[in-house]
């Protein structure tokens, strides 16, 4: 399907952008489209004390909680904080739990989602406004701070993220099990066992059956080892021959430039990262690609 953008769907790139782009999702859209609730109120009795006041003048993110001294693990989460720190927006962090946050989103007057999961993390709030979703938090903040460092800093930075969004559901089928398995453990007493049946119930992995059985746990670190140390995800028919030519041409995925696609591809890796430093029989690196270590180096500063 072919997307081409009008003038009033490009008010935050440069008016000389007159590409026209392909895609077969809403992607595009959410650039210039994000749904925006207004803050209406938060009742002490659906959240803790630590997050019942809203800052309208600051950006709050608001994340899944954990036992971890960070608190943050969630992929999808990691992508809005990391864009955060790359476009330098100050920001405070919020954490909530599972059965914390539909409560928030609702009473905030944030428009729920036809399928499952109707409310989700990450979200945001701002100068009035909640948005929820990772990619329109994204859109959202691109319009809101247009004088910060865009995500999109040229037209083949926006085909490049659409790229990297589209083969993420391929590369979740390969990291999932082990990667929920092993995040369960850090998961907040309460949110623990929800976490566990929502994976067996979509199908992604009957968690506590996985972690009983030592040989299958090796046997997908081995397939998640080469997956991501050969760049396997992105060799999808999402990933165009010309795409596949940048690819580690530079500093960053497809160039010299970070963009979305780079911050996308972080959250994932992220997520992965972070189940695999709590399988406590691991034996070798999980990154061992030269380049992509030095990538994932330079991208860890943004992930905080």
């Amino acid at each position: 399907m072919r997307i081409t953008f009008p003038s009033s769907c490009m008010s935050f790139f440069p008016s000389s952008w007159t590409h026209t782009f392909q895609s077969t999702d809403t992607f595009l859209l959410l650039l210039t489209q994000p749904f925006i609730a207004p803050i209406s109120i938060y009742p002490n009795n659906r959240m803790s004390p630590a997050t019942t006041t809203v800052i309208d003048n600051q950006v709050v993110l608001w994340d899944i909680s954990s036992k971890l001294p960070s608190k943050f693990w969630s992929p999808n989460t990691m992508k809005v904080r990391a864009v955060l720190n790359f476009r330098g927006i100050p920001f405070e962090s919020r954490f909530l739990t599972y059965s914390e946050f539909p409560g928030m989103l609702e009473q905030a007057g944030v428009q729920p989602w036809l399928q499952v999961p109707r409310y989700t993390l990450p979200a945001i709030s701002y100068n009035g406004n909640v948005i929820m979703g990772s990619d329109e938090a994204v859109a959202y903040l691109e319009k809101a701070f247009p004088h910060n460092p865009s995500v999109y800093p040229s037209p083949e930075a926006i085909t490049d993220s659409i790229c990297i969004r589209n083969a993420i559901p391929a590369m979740y089928y390969v990291l999932d099990a082990n990667s929920g398995a092993f995040v369960s453990g850090i998961m907040e007493d309460v949110d623990r066992d929800y976490f566990v049946s929502k994976f067996l119930d979509r199908g992604l992995a009957d968690i506590p059956k996985l972690l009983s059985d030592p040989q299958q746990i090796l046997a997908n670190w081995a397939l998640i080892l080469d997956f991501l140390n050969n760049f396997q995800g992105l060799t999808s028919k999402d990933v165009t021959p010309e795409q596949l030519a940048r690819l580690k041409s530079g500093k960053y995925l497809f160039g010299d430039y970070c963009s979305y696609a780079d911050l996308l591809y972080f959250s994932l890796i992220f997520w992965t990262m972070t189940a695999y430093s709590q399988d406590k029989s691991r034996t070798s690196e999980l990154i061992t690609d030269a380049w992509l270590k030095d990538w994932y180096r330079r991208m860890a500063i943004y992930g905080v």
